[in-house]
């Protein structure tokens, strides 16, 4: 993927794209979580879903897969910064 013209702000908070991070089983669950549990948010053409709500209406069960997520996520951000310390 090529950067044109990035702003100065884009350069100093560089964005990573995590290619198939995500399986697609996952996003499959992930948004049937969504489309079965979503409020409307502040709009009324926008559907939101937060952990907040799906914890405090009994369905903390379908917290799990988030928490497959945050671990996937905290592993690949602890290998970037591994790599990032490990180059300087």
């Amino acid at each position: 993927m090529e950067s044109r013209g990035a702003s100065p702000a884009t350069a100093a908070h560089p964005c990573r794209l995590l290619p198939e991070f995500l399986s697609l089983d996952l996003c499959k669950e992930l948004e049937f979580i969504h489309r079965s549990c979503a409020t409307v948010g502040y709009r009324t053409s926008v559907l939101s879903t937060t952990l907040a709500h799906l914890s405090a209406t009994g369905c903390s069960h379908l917290l799990l897969p988030f928490v497959k997520v945050h671990e996937q996520l905290k592993e690949a951000v602890q290998l970037v910064q591994k790599r990032f310390y490990w180059v300087a």
